[in-house]
């Protein structure tokens, strides 16, 4: 390229030169043809004048041998070369790093709980029911007997009760037990009525006063003694109304008695 914009300036300046060479070469020639005074007039015989028309000059141009410019190389880059660079070894330097250290777990620390009073249960009120009356003629419940007192004796040296055990229609009735027993004392029971119907219970020596109960009892039911040699009146399932009696610890005169009579009658 740089090589084409030399050539390129150096065809201007050389045209430029030839027009300038030419518009001089034509001014020249009107200066020699003009006028009385001219270069031209002087060698020619004098005449009426007449306007002739002045000649027209045609400059030709001739042409010189112009030496075309050649071409001046351009420069060439010449390349500088460049040492290559010396392999420096390079050195790699390890840093340890340092391993993470084991951090312990925050423990966590226990919170005491706390006394949350637990809500006081609130009292319900039963709801009153209303209590049915039983209807008329209701029935009792009924034992298998029915007990009633019928007499008693003053003994001054021994305390017991007696009594007798009685059919629905009035016989004897033996292999009956009757439980004998007190406040704060679990009883005996006796031995099964004899043929005749008639039991007996030994409480104590002289004349002992005192509350006692009796009922007709199922003996399989009752509690034995400690170590045995008999029954308590304690567990007993009864079989009869409980009857409650009396001991004096006069044994003479009105009011005394140490041996009550009982009687039970099957119903």
């Amino acid at each position: 390229m740089n090589g084409m914009s030399n050539r390129m300036v150096i065809l201007i300046v050389v045209v430029t030169i030839i027009v300038i060479s030419i518009v001089a070469v034509g001014t020249i020639v009107a200066l020699l043809g003009s006028g009385p005074g001219g270069l031209l007039s002087s060698n020619e015989p004098t005449s009426t004048p007449t306007k002739t028309p002045k000649p027209t000059y045609t400059v030709t141009l001739t042409p010189t041998n112009t030496p075309i410019p050649t071409d001046t190389p351009l420069p060439t880059d010449t390349a500088t070369p460049t040492p290559l660079a010396t392999n420096t070894p390079v050195v790699y330097t390890a840093t340890p790093t340092p391993l993470p250290t084991d951090t312990p777990e925050p423990t966590a620390t226990p919170v005491p709980p706390t006394n949350t009073p637990k809500p006081k249960p609130q009292p319900t009120k039963p709801k009153a029911t209303p209590t049915k009356a039983p209807p008329p003629n209701t029935p009792a419940p009924t034992y298998a007997f029915t007990g009633s007192i019928t007499g008693g004796t003053p003994n001054c040296g021994t305390t017991g009760i007696k009594g007798q055990i009685l059919t629905r229609t009035g016989g004897k009735m033996a292999g009956v037990t009757v439980a004998v027993w007190a406040d704060g004392w679990e009883g005996r029971v006796s031995n099964p009525s004899d043929i005749g119907g008639n039991w007996d219970m030994f409480l104590n020596q002289g004349a002992v006063p005192g509350t006692w109960y009796a009922a007709v009892v199922k003996a399989e039911t009752c509690q034995p003694l400690p170590g045995g040699g008999g029954l308590t009146a304690t567990g007993c399932e009864r079989q009869s109304n409980v009857l409650t009696l009396t001991t004096t610890s006069h044994c003479e005169g009105d009011g005394a008695v140490q041996w009550p009579e009982v009687q039970f009658r099957q119903n």
